[in-house]
């Protein structure tokens, strides 16, 4: 029977010793982290390869390419092999690879390097997004501790990444998005082991995984996309593809319009961290928010405000603006995102892995497609007017889901 919110069974209340929760906070941080790090670090790596519009948003958007082709099967390789290892196996590539930006400064190399860093980033957030339901539960309130200190990576990590590329240039930045990578692999290698057959360990013990396991199966999409019949996953995914179209925005051709009107690396790390601050009591209110207003509304107008404030950044023209902005958009995306995790873990049953892939896939298929929509846009109608276009479209499929939606949460509180 597909779940609803009022059916979802409640999420266990037994206490999670702090030794399994730390890894998995750690690893929230080091894998969603690194999305914003990037964001600092390559748009200025490609002005300095002076590409056309297009070309910058082309190379942004390769970021995504991987991780909207194989999240899906890194989440059904997660319920099949074992969360833990599947992460570990990918963080792998988070400090193996930053590195070979600065030594090979061309086009067909960053496109290269973003899908590596790219992958390795989603699997992690996956994976960890997918202890939630299989190590917590499912809990809104643990969702929401992921979430707070997930954003504490998005505040100090931008603006670290600014300044070593300021005192550093590319070795200098590159070479702290290496730290980055090695810090989550330590994450991955200190969660708890799970066996084979408990939540999180997967189905096949280590004997029996080939080779054969690593290929992506044709049915694993198929079950994945079926989980949209249940209505409560087809607005999370909905609102995701949403929400995270605002973050192709900011991790595109907002960096890029801030440089053309002369902020510095350090300037702009800060104004991508410093959504972070009000994100994390976004994060720690959303419980409380849902309960007064139901989960729906709570949604539905802080992705509203999300991508309105990011689609009005030409017309912010000082810092202090600039900055407020920021901060407001952090708490309304701080507000959503363990909404969406808590909605999505308790709808999903043993599927954790396929279900948090299909969110994922969806996810970076909006980061993917944005910067080369905006490129295209800014390319006839200049960068400001790609912002205000694009923001305006996305907050009208917003409404349209609202509305369409509406039925599903008619009884929630």
């Amino acid at each position: 029977m597909a779940k609803t919110p009022a059916s979802s069974s409640a999420p266990s209340a037994e206490p999670i010793p702090l030794r399994h929760q730390l890894p998995v906070y750690a690893a929230g941080i080091f894998s969603n982290g690194a999305v914003q790090l990037a964001a600092v670090i390559v748009p200025l790596w490609m002005l300095t390869i002076e590409p056309s519009p297009l070309m910058i948003g082309i190379a942004l958007g390769a970021r995504q390419v991987l991780p909207v082709l194989l999240s899906i099967h890194g989440g059904a390789l997660m319920d099949r092999i074992g969360i833990r290892r599947v992460m570990i196996w990918f963080s792998i590539l988070g400090f193996a690879t930053p590195m070979l930006f600065p030594l090979f400064p061309f086009f067909a190399a960053v496109l290269v390097l973003q899908m590596l860093g790219g992958i390795s980033a989603a699997m992690g957030w996956i994976g960890t997004q997918a202890q939630i339901g299989a190590i917590m539960g499912g809990s809104p309130t643990y969702a929401g501790r992921v979430t707070f200190f997930n954003r504490f990576g998005h505040l100090a990590g931008p603006p670290l990444t600014g300044a070593a590329w300021d005192l550093g240039g590319p070795w200098g930045g590159f070479g702290f998005l290496t730290f980055w990578g090695f810090a989550l692999f330590i994450a991955c290698i200190l969660m708890p082991k799970a066996k084979a057959g408990d939540a999180g360990g997967g189905t096949a013990a280590v004997a029996e995984v080939t080779w054969r396991d690593a290929l992506p199966r044709v049915g694993d999409y198929v079950s994945a996309f079926r989980l949209m019949a249940i209505p409560t996953i087809a607005f999370v995914v909905a609102v995701t593809l949403l929400r995270h179209s605002s973050n192709g925005i900011l991790t595109s051709f907002y960096v890029v319009w801030l440089e053309s009107i002369g902020f510095e690396g350090t300037a702009i790390g800060i104004l991508i961290s410093v959504s972070s601050i009000l994100g994390s009591v976004g994060a720690l209110s959303a419980g409380r928010l849902a309960k007064m207003f139901s989960s729906y509304w709570v949604l539905v107008v802080s992705v509203c405000c999300a991508i309105f404030l990011v689609a009005i950044t030409p017309l912010l023209a000082t810092f202090v603006l600039l900055l407020v902005a920021s901060a407001l958009r952090g708490g309304f995306m701080g507000v959503s995102q363990p909404l969406l995790i808590s909605l999505l873990a308790q709808s999903a049953g043993d599927a954790q892995g396929k279900a948090v892939g299909l969110r994922t896939t969806v996810n970076r298929l909006a980061i993917l497609g944005v910067p080369v929509i905006m490129g295209a846009i800014a390319e006839v109608l200049g960068i400001a007017a790609s912002f205000y276009v694009v923001g305006g479209f996305l907050i009208a499929l917003m409404v349209l889901v609202a509305y369409r939606s509406r039925a599903t949460f008619a009884g929630a509180s």
